[in-house]
């Protein structure tokens, strides 16, 4: 039976999806380890060390056949430690040297590079990911430029259901976290609003920042308008996505987002900021609107485009499911990743 240790931080969907995605190929069931998570700088850096102290451990204890890690600059250098045939790291965002100034950046360029210069393989969900790591020093034969995928039996679309969605009402799926930019979303909701325009809002899940965005919808006036979740099974997410229209993500840097795989699966219209990652998957004003980030009058003018576009948004939605399902569906191209695990650890078996 093969063994197989994942490194990572298991709460999250994108883990979640990669653990099952491989277990259900291998037939077998994989140890987890992850950093206990900590509120304050310092709690982290001591459960930090405290994990490769673990981590060390494993080296006398248990040699696995893969080990799997996400973040080249976290797990991924974590994963070095461990007593096993192949490792294999996934960027999570267009680079994991995040962020790229100052010191902080600094070290992480240099750990990305000691990283990718010496694990067996390394994930890019897109092409767009896959810049930074060979700026890193990574072998291109070493690059596998896949996505997950999204469950297409989980995340349905059905027309019957779609029409009978409100139709000025968008949904936000990302954490609660300064770098998603909920605030400008909010602001731009209000703009909305003062122009005539009502937009009932649904924000999806939890973050240090949730108490600062509630002080702002009252400070603004749209408590009513905006519905605020908190963190929710991810079964139920397919749910809320039907029940809104639009999609709206606004960060200020962006790997290959599941959320968006996601949204245009289930049949929402996405507005997202216009970064690289983004231009990948959506054309302008085609199958998406793309938004110069942190400009909150463009987001504005972006969704009261969409709500007076209905024949463009129901041609997008059709055509974004229809990309789906022949790019991003999860049961095919996990097959296909686990294919790609065997075969490098038969070569470094051989």
């Amino acid at each position: 039976m093969i063994k197989i240790l994942f490194l990572g931080e298991t709460y999250r969907a994108d883990a979640k999806s990669w653990i099952k995605g491989i277990e259900q190929e291998s037939g077998t069931r994989l140890d987890t380890m992850e950093i206990k998570r900590s509120d304050t700088r310092i709690g982290r850096i001591f459960n930090a060390f405290l994990f490769f102290f673990q981590i060390l451990q494993t080296r006398f204890r248990t040699r696995y056949d893969l080990v799997l890690a996400e973040r080249a600059t976290s797990y991924g250098m974590f994963s070095l430690f461990v007593h096993a045939a192949v490792r294999i790291v996934a960027q999570q965002g267009i680079t994991d040297a995040y962020p790229e100034e100052g010191f902080s950046g600094f070290y992480k360029r240099i750990i990305q590079r000691w990283v990718y210069q010496r694990v067996d393989m390394i994930h890019a969900w897109g092409h767009v990911m896959t810049y930074a790591m060979l700026n890193s020093g990574a072998a291109p034969y070493k690059i596998l430029v896949l996505p997950k995928g999204i469950d297409l039996e989980h995340f349905k679309f059905s027309h019957e259901d779609h029409t009978q969605i409100p139709e000025v009402s968008l949904i936000v799926t990302r954490s609660l976290y300064e770098l998603y930019r909920h605030a400008d979303i909010l602001k731009s909701v209000a703009k909305l609003r003062d122009d005539g325009l009502q937009v009932k809002v649904i924000m999806v899940g939890e973050g240090p920042e949730k108490n600062r965005l509630l002080q702002l919808c009252r400070d603004l006036s749209i408590e009513d308008q905006v519905n605020f979740t908190g963190l929710i099974p991810n079964e139920e997410l397919p749910k809320l996505l039907s029940q809104s229209r639009f999609y709206v993500a606004f960060p200020t840097t962006e790997g290959v987002s599941s959320s968006l795989f996601e949204a245009m699966a289930v049949g929402c219209f996405p507005i997202v900021s216009d970064l690289p990652a983004n231009q990948a998957f959506l054309s302008q004003r085609k199958n998406g609107i793309l938004v110069p980030f942190e400009d909150v009058m463009e987001l504005a003018n972006a969704i009261r485009f969409a709500v007076e576009s209905p024949e463009l948004v129901e041609k997008a939605i059709a055509g974004n499911r229809k990309y789906i399902e022949k790019h991003v569906d999860f049961r095919s191209n996990m097959k296909e990743i686990y294919k790609r695990y065997l075969s490098l650890l038969s070569q470094k078996s051989a």
